[in-house]
């Protein structure tokens, strides 16, 4: 690649010389290195913008594993305090067991949305860390490719 680009430059001035033109007035392509290094700095500015990103859905799935831990810790609570009531009337244990019911079934809907937000994180954050990883490759292959 190089030695065409030379080759071309040198026909171009002779032949820029040929009709009375200084060889100055040619204009030098680009070098393939220049030309890496300016993909270099593109993608790795990219990585940065990609890098944030894959932050931003990490803290989101460690917010909703976070929130499920509180969600345990609550119905631990709840499942405590319905032992507690056993000497109690038969009244107050109906409805105890129907708030747990009721608590059970929230606590069900909630962990059913938390599970599907985790996926989704889940999801997003291989996309990102595979795009990274394709980028990564692609400037490391270019680099190389340069030497």
């Amino acid at each position: 690649m190089f030695k065409w680009a030379r080759s071309v430059s040198l026909v171009m001035a002779l032949a820029g010389a040929a009709s009375g033109r200084a060889a100055a007035e040619v204009p030098n392509p680009p070098t393939a290195s220049a030309r890496g290094a300016q993909t270099a700095e593109r993608y790795i500015s990219e990585t940065g913008a990609d890098l944030a990103s894959l932050n931003s859905h990490f803290q989101k799935y460690r917010e909703a594993a976070e929130k499920l831990s509180t969600l345990y810790a609550k119905l631990s609570a709840k499942a405590a305090e319905f032992g507690k009531i056993g000497s109690s009337s038969q009244d107050q244990l109906l409805q105890a067991t129907k708030q747990m019911q009721e608590m059970q079934m929230s606590f069900n809907l909630q962990y059913l949305q938390l599970q599907s937000q985790m996926q989704q994180e889940n999801r997003s954050y291989t996309a990102v860390s595979n795009i990274m990883k394709t980028k990564h490759d692609t400037v490391k292959n270019s680099i190389s490719n340069v030497r």
